[in-house]
């Protein structure tokens, strides 16, 4: 466990303009395979406490025990990806700490200041918020609730980037 409470920094997250075109360059420099999930749908989905319908890709790999992921919105709604894009553009949108309990861990970071922005709940049950951090670049954390289906996910996803030699598919769909 970090300092302060909650878990460690387990994932950086990177608003692009084009998932295919990013997971390429990554692949180029040897971080693989993704894991690439389009259009991915939810169950809930709230922004400022708005229900809102962002169309969402992910792609997720591990550059040694670091997971990266790369995240694309398809369409305008409200969401933190937007309100990032139109202060900073395209970049390292939030860093991701895995919960063990997301409620109390969320409760911490209200009284330490941080700012609730948005919840996610896809429709195979995985709870994501996200917070204002104030941290430099605009990155916001996330807080994503463990659970032993996230963390075996996760597992095979950097035991496939430990064996993973290049000479194999760069991604795999899901």
């Amino acid at each position: 466990m970090a300092s302060g409470g909650v878990g460690a920094i387990m994932q950086v997250a990177y608003l692009v303009e084009d998932i295919d075109k990013a997971v390429a360059r990554w692949t180029a420099m040897g971080v693989g395979p993704f894991f690439v999930g389009r259009h991915l749908k939810y169950a809930v989905q709230t922004h400022r406490g708005e229900d809102i319908s962002a169309d969402i890709s992910a792609a997720f790999a591990y550059a040694g025990d670091l997971q990266i992921e790369l995240m694309q919105q398809h369409n305008d709604a409200p969401s933190s990806l937007t309100e990032f894009k139109s202060v900073h553009g395209f970049g390292s949108h939030h860093l991701g700490i895995l919960s063990k309990d997301i409620d109390a861990d969320a409760a911490a970071f209200v009284e330490r200041g941080l700012k609730p922005i948005s919840r996610w709940v896809s429709v195979i049950g995985v709870e994501t918020r996200f917070f204002e951090a104030e941290l430099d670049g605009g990155s916001v954390i996330e807080l994503i609730q463990s659970s032993p289906a996230v963390e075996d996910g996760f597992a095979q996803m950097k035991a496939a980037s430990a064996t993973w030699d290049r000479s194999g598919p760069a991604y795999f769909e899901f």
